[in-house]
């Protein structure tokens, strides 16, 4: 009997589902939205890209002078008010004036927090706010999925592509998933579980991971830890892991990542490693009970209007 997913992407091929919601591109986003978005395109990506680089340069200098992170994580069951944030600071011997003069320079920050910072910043630079205002209202109110993210960023013209480093391990993968967080009383899925071979299947068969459209299945699929060089070169991306337990973006190959419930005092709170998320020192990095081997990658598509390259069309 196939599963509800199967038949539920087979009636509505040529939609986008997302947040219990059927839209197309004309019912989300007005043609002139799609329109401007993608001719400003280079000058949205270039200024996440940048954001990215500054923030992570940002958190690295601000730890460099207090041995504790900028940007703490906003699901960290303490950290909601600057009292929890303080304390913890105490107990690790930063005097009280230094945590006084640190708390009001504090940000809160999760993986698609620091995603939705950049591409924000994107936007506006672009001259797009109301576009931008739009994604992140509707992120906002339906619980910030980043499975979400990528497919408004479909809607607007990118590429969804996905990632699966080596596919003969999806079993091997699924098996060491519910080892390390074993199903929970009452629950018949855990969000940290990667799917790999389900989602494979689906992907291959029907070009459907979760909910979401895949545009490309071949590319990222199978590189082991060698990855394809027209990632590389890309200059922005925005991805998930794990139907989107994780998103992460980055930038020519290289992930930066936020983090919502580490300690306010570790470095961690943002990384960065190359994308190659079965090599050693891989990103997007793993903790204990979280690997994540597969998931998809919006890749914007940007038109080359250069006097050479329309001079080679």
């Amino acid at each position: 009997m196939k599963s509800f997913y199967t038949l539920f992407f087979t009636v509505f091929i040529g939609v986008h589902f997302f947040s219990g919601k059927i839209y197309s591109q004309t019912t989300f986003f007005s043609p002139e939205e799609v329109k401007y978005h993608q001719e400003n395109l280079k000058t949205i990506t270039e200024r996440a890209s940048l954001c990215l680089k500054e923030t992570y340069a940002e958190h690295l200098e601000f730890y460099g002078k207090y041995k504790v992170s900028k940007f703490y994580g906003d699901r960290h069951k303490r950290y909601g008010t600057s009292q929890g944030r303080a304390q913890d600071m105490l107990a690790a011997g930063i005097p009280r004036n230094i945590v006084k003069e640190i708390l009001p320079q504090q940000e809160g920050i999760s993986c698609i927090g620091l995603t939705k910072k950049c591409l924000g910043e994107g936007f506006e630079a672009a001259g797009a706010q109301e576009t931008w205002h739009k994604i992140d209202s509707y992120l906002d109110t339906h619980g910030n999925l980043g499975t979400d993210l990528i497919t408004m960023l479909q809607l607007l013209g990118w590429r969804i592509y996905y990632w699966n480093p080596d596919p003969s391990k999806n079993i091997k993968w699924d098996i060491e998933d519910r080892k390390l967080v074993p199903l929970a009383d009452g629950k018949v899925w855990m969000p940290v579980w990667g799917g790999h071979e389900q989602r494979y299947q689906m992907v291959m068969k029907k070009n459907i991971y979760f909910n979401m459209k895949v545009d490309d299945k071949i590319s990222l699929v199978d590189f082991k830890t060698e990855i394809p060089s027209f990632f590389k070169e890309n200059g922005f991306f925005v991805g998930t892991a794990h139907a989107g337990y994780h998103v992460f973006s980055g930038t020519k190959g290289k992930v930066i990542e936020g983090h919502s419930s580490r300690p306010i005092t570790s470095v961690q709170n943002l990384e960065f490693s190359d994308f190659n998320p079965i090599a050693p020192g891989g990103g997007p990095k793993w903790t204990r009970t979280e690997k994540y081997r597969s998931g998809v990658v919006a890749l914007p598509v940007i038109e080359d209007n250069s006097e050479e390259a329309l001079n080679t069309k």
